[in-house]
C-alpha cells in the first residue's frame, strides 16, 4: 500500500477496520533520533518500524519496552521514557521529571526498602543509591502476596507486591515500592496500595488500557467478529502512562527538558524537530488526497552512551476500490502549517486547526 516512501523515516502502510465497519488505509512513520555532545541531532543508523510491542522478558513480568506501530489512530501523543533515576552521589530520594511543552511530570524514586512485620507491618529505610531503573516492577501492583489463584493488582500486575493481611504471611518480607508520584508517601497500611507510577509504557491489559478495549461477548461473536466491538475505544491504543498521555499532539519546536533522568543527575534537553510527514493518498480516477500526519509518540530511550529518542507520526483515511497507493513526502512545519493540509480523527479526515 506504501509505494515511495520519500522520507529518511521507516514507514509502513496498512489496513485495519474501524469500529464502524469502515476499511481504514492508515499510514505510520518513525524515526530515531541520537542527540550528540554538542547539542547536535541526527538519524540514527538504522530506522525500523516496530511491529509488534516488545518487553524486556516474559511480558507477564517485565515491563514493555518498545509498542507497536500498526496502530490506525491515536487521539494524543504518547510520551515514554527508558532509563533510570540518577543522582551524583548516594541519596536516599531521588527526584526525576521531564516537560514538554507546558506538560510535566515529576517522581520520586528511593533505594530498596522492605515491609516486615514485627506486631505490625513496619516498612524499612530505603538504602543510600545513585541509580534507580525506571520500571514497574518497582512501583506499587503487583500479584497479591500468598493469594491462592494469584490475583493482582489490575493496574500494574508487575509492581512490588500487595500485602493483604487475609493471605499474606507475617513471616513474609515484600519490596516496597520505590517509585512513586513526586511528593507522596507510602501509606502506613500496605495494604492502602497508591497509585502505580511511572515513565515507561504500560501492556494492553493493564487496566488503564483495558478499560477501553470495548465488549467481547457472545453477540460480538455472533455479529460483528472478526472487526473491533463497536464500543471500542480508540484510547486503547494510548499505550504511555496516563499521567504522560498528552492533551494533543506533538508539534514541532516543542522543547523537552528532563532532569534526574541521566547519569550524574544531569539534564537532556532539545526541541522536536521541524518535520513534517505528508502522506498523498493515490486513487486510479486520478484523484490525490494529501494528508499531514500527527506526530503521536515520543519515546525517549536513555540508557545508551548517548541519548535518542523515537518520533511516531500517524494518519487514516477511509478506503475504496479506486485508492492504489499512498506516497510518504517530507515538508518543514513553515511550509506545511500554512496549506492547512487535512488531518485525521476518529471519524476520518478533518480540517487541520490553525
Amino acid at each position: 500500500m506504501l509505494a515511495d516512501n520519500n522520507t529518511p523515516f521507516a514507514a509502513l502502510g496498512f489496513e485495519q477496520w474501524h469500529p464502524d465497519g469502515r476499511t481504514m488505509a492508515a499510514v505510520v512513520a518513525r524515526a530515531r533520533m541520537t542527540l550528540q555532545q554538542d547539542g547536535s541531532v541526527y538519524f540514527a543508523p538504522t530506522q525500523d518500524i516496530v511491529l509488534a510491542d516488545a518487553f524486556a522478558g516474559d511480558p507477564h513480568r517485565s515491563s514493555m519496552v518498545a509498542t507497536g506501530d500498526l496502530v490506525p489512530f491515536r487521539g494524543a501523543a504518547d510520551v515514554t521514557v527508558r532509563g533510570s533515576f540518577h543522582a551524583s552521589e548516594p541519596a536516599k530520594t531521588l527526584r526525576a521529571g521531564l516537560r514538554v511543552g507546558d506538560h510535566s511530570h515529576v517522581l520520586t524514586a528511593t533505594g530498596p526498602r522492605l515491609w516486615h512485620h514485627d506486631k505490625r507491618w513496619r516498612l524499612s529505610a530505603p538504602e543510600p543509591v545513585t541509580e534507580v531503573p525506571i520500571c514497574y516492577t518497582r512501583t506499587a501492583g503487583g500479584r497479591v502476596i500468598g493469594h491462592p489463584d494469584g490475583d493482582v493488582d489490575p493496574r500494574n500486575p508487575i509492581g512490588t507486591g500487595v500485602i493483604a493481611p487475609a493471605f499474606t504471611t507475617k513471616s513474609t518480607t515484600v519490596p516496597a515500592p520505590q517509585i512513586m508520584a513526586d511528593g507522596a508517601t507510602v501509606p502506613d497500611d500496605p495494604a492502602e496500595v497508591p497509585e502505580p507510577a511511572g515513565f515507561g509504557a504500560i501492556s494492553p491489559w493493564w487496566q488503564a488500557r483495558a478499560c477501553h478495549a470495548g465488549t467481547y461477548d457472545a453477540e460480538w461473536q455472533r455479529t460483528t467478529h472478526p472487526r473491533l466491538p463497536k464500543d471500542f475505544d480508540y484510547r486503547f491504543y494510548q499505550a504511555a502512562h496516563p499521567r504522560l498521555i498528552m492533551p494533543g499532539y506533538l508539534y514541532p519546536g516543542m522543547p523537552v527538558q528532563t532532569f534526574g533522568l541521566w547519569p550524574g543527575g544531569g539534564t537532556v534537553d532539545f526541541v522536536l524537530p521541524d518535520l513534517v510527514p505528508v502522506a498523498r493518498f493515490g486513487f486510479t480516477d486520478g484523484r490525490e488526497v494529501a494528508v499531514r500526519l500527527h506526530m503521536d509518540g515520543l519515546h525517549l530511550d536513555l540508557t545508551g552512551p548517548l541519548p535518542a529518542y523515537d518520533l511516531t507520526w500517524r494518519a487514516w483515511m477511509e478506503t475504496c476500490p479506486s485508492l492504489y497507493r499512498i506516497d510518504l513526502d517530507l515538508m518543514r512545519w513553515y511550509d506545511a502549517a500554512p496549506l492547512r493540509l487535512p488531518v485525521a480523527c476518529v471519524d476520518g479526515l478533518t480540517e487541520a486547526a490553525a
